[in-house]
């Protein structure tokens, strides 16, 4: 017998064994609950119910001790079904995100903040390392979620794109791109000296392949991953040229310039986690509040954070 045949008879009893109104209140057909007392006496060969002129009636003594004991077993389901969803629910442990550098001081410097403030109960760690390690980190399972310049260059991670913006070329107003408008065509950049982030970016990495494709072989004269020096470069050295995200400028107080590429360069960047991997649901909860609450930063219109 199973907690769902107990709890139908449960249900007949505390509805004066009237079949018809407790069939309505368990959603099924009268037949079919008559039908599940008989199959219930026959298999364990016990009389449950008392019967009058073709009607239960009461119960029998071995039914008044199986209803005692089933509602005690009754609710011990209920509390045993209870805790484990509110364990299920529960928004508290530790959560270890990889981000980038350059990504948490433009794209989430508010948000990490925003997320502490709503989730005093879960240890968010941040691992800030560059693209290729945290993508090596993920796929070892050393960090439940990482944060990356998209695309994503192992095929088992899976990404949400929940940031577009675009790569700048950067220079000082002595510098002659000045006098352009617009986008600069990557073969003019490419006759600068150049100075960019190390290799470990992803975003340097899409940059010589952009050049290599084209047949450009930039003089890549200084690399470092301190995005405020190679601003800093470009506005002391007129003849050098920094390639970094656009929106790195907007915590830049120096006086430069930025434009875009042309053709395009986008700077997507993605929310990422392990494809074959079903993460538990604290990890589904900081990836859901991550995506709305950029989803909500993108279209200004109120979201909410589904819970797991």
């Amino acid at each position: 017998m199973d907690i769902h045949q107990i709890q139908y008879l449960i249900t007949i009893v505390d509805n004066g064994f009237n079949l018809t109104k407790s069939a309505r209140i368990l959603n099924v057909s009268q037949p079919a609950l008559s039908k599940l007392i008989s199959e219930i006496e026959d298999t364990e060969v016990i009389q449950i119910f008392i019967r009058g002129k073709g009607r239960i009636t009461g119960l029998t003594p071995l039914g008044e001790d199986l209803i005692r004991h089933g509602r005690q077993v009754s609710s011990d389901y209920d509390d045993m079904m209870k805790s484990m969803r509110d364990k299920a629910t529960l928004k508290r442990g530790t959560v270890k995100v990889g981000i980038a550098p350059v990504i948490i001081s433009t794209v989430f410097n508010r948000a990490i903040p925003k997320f502490i403030q709503e989730n005093p109960d879960i240890d968010l760690q941040i691992v800030e390392k560059g693209a290729y390690e945290l993508q090596k980190m993920l796929i070892l399972q050393e960090i439940d979620l990482a944060v990356l310049v998209s695309p994503a260059t192992f095929p088992s991670i899976q990404e949400h794109v929940i940031y577009k913006d675009s790569v700048a070329v950067w220079f000082n107003q002595n510098h002659r791109f000045h006098e352009r408008k617009g986008p600069i065509p990557i073969d003019e950049i490419g006759k600068e000296r150049i100075v960019t982030l190390d290799d470990s970016f992803m975003v340097t990495y899409q940059v010589k392949k952009k050049f290599s494709q084209r047949g450009i072989t930039p003089d890549f004269f200084f690399q470092t991953s301190s995005w405020d020096l190679i601003l800093n470069m470009c506005q002391e050295m007129e003849n050098t040229v920094g390639i970094v995200a656009a929106p790195i400028g907007e915590n830049y107080s120096g006086d430069i310039e930025h434009r875009d590429f042309e053709p395009y360069f986008p700077w997507d960047i993605s929310l990422c986690n392990l494809g074959d991997v079903y993460p538990n649901n604290l990890v589904r909860y900081t990836q859901k509040w991550i995506a709305n609450y950029f989803k909500k930063l993108n279209s200004n219109e109120e979201e909410f954070i589904e819970k797991p």
